[in-house]
């Protein structure tokens, strides 16, 4: 058994072949570059079931040798992946049963002893070429992939670069990536083939992804801790990057905002452990995506919650029809502006220097708080449930303002109790959450509200005619209207969460 440690990065044909004459890859090669025709089958039942043990089996073909290998799922480290593999060499183009057998995780695959509900899913063929590349301390395989993958239903194009560590530290696979994408068009890829080729042999799409719960321990040191949430914020980030640029799916925009501010108030909970030479930069590129990505947001919820409701009483009107055609192509807009900067280089950069700062950032260097995790944790906590407890008493009579500010730190004490969900688990846990989520929503409706507002009266001031006026105006008081029903609502879920036990305390 092996443990993979890799990083992917796709690139445009052209720059995949760019890559060969990289000065870079000149001067660190150890030796003559090998090309090889690489036929990978990928076998699983009918119904999945090795995909969803997340286990991947495939049978590569290597001239007339064929190796079989068993990958997990792993974990993602800030965009390099580390996963159990297994590999060995076989007779045939069929799985072989007895070394499957032998496997620690054997009793993930459940194929009846006669192998046969095991068949072909899909295929990729693939022109690869390995460079070995490297110093005394370090080296990394470098492999760059063209070809396809291929199923029943259809093929996909493969381009792309892969880093695999062989030997040395895993921070050499951010150093050298970040050398080889400067400046080039490309992005950090967080789909396996694997995993593309199941998408394709189901005629599925990737979906947008919610944050995952870092798997915290009360034993966790601070610095384990803060990389375990960077890197599921990172993660989530990533993952609908890739959704959004394949499908255009709107609700990955909401999900990488939510990612970014979920890494930002990771980042404000572990201040004082994290505040480093390096954080002033990260945190200028993350406001930086954070305004590509909320004009787009902006308009998907205006359109959405605020137009779209009210088009059966005034679809009819050629006043609404004009709204709705403006805030349309300001959307489309909007949407090509964050697609473009998240195809630039820029993204990719940023999203490699992340992985490298929670990696090996000048902050890992530093002493280790001796405060336990599970005392910043109760500390955190009962610091920002004292706060938002304080304000919530006061919100009815909030202005829209005061209110968006106190809709900020619900969500950081939201997030702040998601994070630390694997210590505190239970039904307490899962009651304050439901509580502060419905509360957030209540906050989110009405600042919507406050933002479709001051959007109408743009428009209105921009068109200029008195039946763009009227609109606004009766747009304006439904609007209002429903913001007394939503802060009603957003009055009652304050009371409860007010009365909830801390069950950080139990």
């Amino acid at each position: 058994m092996g443990i993979e440690t890799e990083l992917k990065l796709a690139f445009d044909p052209q720059g995949l072949r760019r890559l060969r004459r990289h000065p870079l890859v000149q001067s660190l090669k150890r030796e003559r570059p090998q090309t090889r025709q690489l036929k990978s089958v990928y076998f699983d039942t009918d119904d999945f079931r090795l995909k969803e043990n997340q286990v991947a089996l495939r049978v590569r073909h290597i001239g007339r040798r064929r190796i079989q290998t068993v990958k997990t799922a792993g974990a993602n480290l800030g965009g390099a992946w580390r996963r159990d593999e297994w590999e060995t060499e076989i007779n045939g183009d069929q799985p072989d049963l007895t070394h499957l057998a032998a496997l620690p995780v054997a009793d993930l695959f459940a194929v009846p002893a006669d192998g046969q509900g095991l068949r072909p899913v899909f295929t990729t063929e693939v022109r690869r070429t390995v460079y070995l590349l490297g110093e005394d301390d370090w080296q990394v395989e470098l492999a760059l992939d063209e070809g396809r993958i291929v199923s029943a239903l259809g093929s996909a194009a493969i381009s792309e670069a892969e880093l695999e560590l062989k030997a040395g530290d895993p921070a050499r696979l951010f150093d050298l990536a970040l050398a080889l994408q400067d400046g080039r068009p490309s992005r950090v890829l967080t789909s396996s083939k694997a995993a593309r080729g199941y998408r394709l042999a189901a005629g599925a799409t990737i979906r947008p992804q919610k944050g995952g719960v870092p798997p915290l321990r009360h034993e966790h040191t601070q610095p384990e801790a803060f990389r375990a949430i960077a890197w599921a914020c990172l993660e989530q980030l990533q993952a609908n990057h890739e959704c959004l640029l394949e499908t255009g799916d709107a609700e990955a925009v909401h999900q990488m905002r939510v990612a970014l501010r979920r890494l930002r108030s990771a980042i404000g909970l572990f201040k004082a452990l994290v505040d480093d030479a390096a954080l002033p930069r990260l945190l200028e590129e993350l406001r930086w995506l954070q305004s590509v990505l909320g004009p787009a947001r902006d308009h998907d919820v205006l359109i959405a919650n605020s137009l779209a409701p009210f088009e059966a009483d005034l679809g009819e009107e050629e006043a609404y029809r004009r709204l709705r055609r403006d805030m349309d192509a300001d959307r489309e807009h909007a949407y090509a502006a964050a697609i473009a900067a998240l195809s630039h280089p820029r993204f990719t950069h940023l999203m490699l220097s992340l992985g490298q700062w929670c990696q090996t950032g000048p902050w890992t260097a530093a002493p280790a708080p001796s405060a336990p995790l599970g005392h910043l944790a109760a500390r955190t906590l009962d610091k920002r449930f004292a706060r938002v407890r304080k304000d919530l008493r006061a919100l009815a009579r909030l202005p829209a303002d005061e209110r968006h500010l106190l809709r900020i730190r619900v969500k950081k004490l939201r997030y702040a109790t998601e994070f630390f969900e694997s210590l505190y688990a239970g039904r307490h846990h899962r009651k304050f959450v439901a509580t502060l989520a419905a509360l957030q929503d209540h906050l989110g409706a009405l600042n919507d509200i406050a933002v479709a507002l001051r959007a109408l009266r743009r428009w209105a001031d921009g068109g200029g005619d008195a039946e763009g006026w009227w609109l606004a105006g009766r747009l304006a008081g439904r609007l209002e209207a429903k913001a007394s029903a939503l802060l009603a609502a957003a009055d009652a879920e304050a009371a409860r969460l007010g009365r909830s036990p801390r069950f950080w305390r139990r």
